[in-house]
């Protein structure tokens, strides 16, 4: 099995970068898989710059040692969980303000496995049809309540399937607030080793376009059949 994979993240706005983009592959017990999570530090935080840091370092360590395929997105989710325990020990240590949303996708082999807190979001493209696999942990009025980083117990949305035929998206807010979902499900549909540059520049320029003035970041992942 072999995949197709990029991403980028880009410092749109004055504000510094609080987005980590973590996109890794290796051979998993002779199966083949790939990692890629983006995570968005809360903007009205001080060191959400911290919290994203400290979470794409966690999980790729934690995916380099990975020695078995099995219930690998439960563990997946583990480790979340862990690292939601960490950065709020080291915030209450250090007296650091530090949250981030946190999308996370496992491929291994044919398929997909999916944990998923706060506002950033996972897209797939196929069958013709674009699937938004996470739901955006907001009040009515925005208010993010769902991210790491937060005291107390959290509860990360879980998902997973198959991933034969389709193309993954995975990124952050600054990405999909000002986008049109039929352009980006175009992007999605062509995506392929030609095209891929000019995707990864094209889908932050539409929006660049239409005003946003946010951080992006967005990995795109797609199995080769």
């Amino acid at each position: 099995m072999k995949y197709l994979f990029n991403g980028v993240s880009l410092q749109n706005g004055r504000q510094s970068n609080m987005d980590s983009l973590l996109l890794k592959s290796r051979q998993i017990a002779g199966k083949s898989a790939v990692l890629a999570v983006v995570c968005d530090g809360v903007g009205s935080m001080a060191d959400g710059a911290f919290a994203s840091g400290t979470a794409v370092v966690m999980l790729s360590e934690w995916f380099s040692k990975l020695a078995a395929a099995e219930r690998a997105g439960l563990k997946m989710r583990d480790t979340v969980l862990e690292i939601n325990s960490r950065i709020v020990s080291e915030a209450e240590k250090h007296d650091l303000n530090a949250a981030s949303t946190l999308s996370a996708l496992l491929l291994v082999e044919n398929e997909f496995f999916i944990v998923h807190t706060g506002d950033s979001r996972v897209y797939s493209f196929g069958d013709g049809a674009l699937s938004t696999h996470t739901g955006d942990d907001v009040t009515e009025s925005g208010k993010l309540v769902g991210y790491i980083g937060k005291r107390g117990e959290i509860f990360p949305q879980y998902s997973e399937g198959a991933a034969t035929g389709k193309v993954f998206l995975v990124c952050s807010d600054g990405l999909y607030k000002r986008m049109d979902e039929s352009f980006m499900a175009m992007k999605m549909k062509n995506w392929s080793k030609r095209s891929m540059k000019e995707s990864l520049e094209s889908l932050p320029q539409y929006v660049i376009s239409r005003g946003e003035q946010d951080n992006i970041t967005l990995a795109i992942v797609k199995i080769l059949v």
